[in-house]
């Protein structure tokens, strides 16, 4: 739907029509009055023509922000937008120029992690405004902070009265849905990178070598298993009365046996059938 609602300010509890040098002008009582309690936020509580343009004056809402529970960082924060210097519910209340056919905004910013980095602000533009989504850090890429555009309503022409086509009608709320993954350590990193057009979060697979694997990784209900190949052996040299340990010894295709283990080749020289022969031996020393 294009719209909520259009509308035309007329003289009432919630504005008043004044005389005005432009023309004409739409306002509230009184600056000092009590503010429009009745009227939802950012509504249109002045319009006011001057010098080829109008001033608008709307009345204050909040962009609030919940964020991650924290021990240190109140979890719900609340920021008053500004227009120009002045946040909307400063008194005399700030007034916006916009023309016909011009939208009001909200624009606000966050960092990476999506927690608002600077106050919002409130800017009128005949032109349709495109923000961005942010995004954490992961181990492909940098992030990116975020950039957004709230459209307030639209100011329009009512036979030749001002009127507004409104869009939002309550504060705004913005809260970091996404959340930072984060490889521990060192070693291989199962987190690949989070696909931000798509909005997916990629992990690398465990798997086993293609040919000739003596390691097996099993998926099972609740733990990923990574295991050798079932096989169990020693290497034992006959004879050595040096040492009642296998010379090597292995299990489940890993070896167990710690430590450095060296076989020497030797040659002798021996006389065989008359003739003399060099035979190698492989010896522990």
């Amino acid at each position: 739907m294009e719209a909520i609602a259009a509308r035309t300010p007329r003289q009432g509890a919630g504005l008043e029509l004044i005389a005005s040098s432009g023309g004409f002008a739409y306002s509230r009582p009184s600056p000092t009055s009590t503010p429009h309690a009745g009227l939802p936020p950012f509504s249109v509580i002045g319009i006011e023509k001057k010098e080829g343009q109008y001033l608008v004056t709307i009345k204050e809402g909040w962009v609030i922000e919940r964020k991650p529970k924290s021990e240190s960082k109140p979890t719900v924060k609340f920021h008053i937008p500004k227009a120009g210097d002045k946040t909307l519910d400063t008194i005399p209340r700030p007034q916006i120029g916009m023309a016909i056919g011009d939208t009001l905004w909200c624009r606000f910013t966050t960092d990476a992690m999506g927690e608002i980095s600077e106050e919002p602000e409130i800017l009128s533009s005949a032109e349709d405004q495109e923000g961005g989504h942010y995004y954490p850090e992961d181990p492909e890429g940098s992030g990116s902070d975020g950039s957004y555009f709230v459209k307030l309503f639209k100011l329009i022409d009512d036979g030749g009265s001002p009127a507004v086509t409104v869009y939002q009608q309550s504060d705004i709320e913005h809260w970091a849905q996404l959340w930072k993954g984060e490889n521990l350590g060192s070693g291989s990193r199962v987190f690949k990178e989070h696909n931000e057009e798509e909005n997916v979060y990629k992990f690398r697979r465990i798997d086993r070598r293609a040919s000739q694997h003596q390691i097996d990784v099993i998926e099972e209900a609740d733990v990923i298993r990574v295991q050798g190949n079932d096989k169990d052996g020693t290497l034992a040299i006959e004879g050595d009365s040096s040492s009642s340990e296998p010379f090597l010894e292995w299990k489940d295709g890993l070896m167990i046996t710690e430590g450095e283990k060296k076989l020497f080749v030797r040659e002798f020289m021996i006389c065989e059938y008359g003739s003399a022969r060099t035979v190698k031996f492989i010896t522990l020393d």
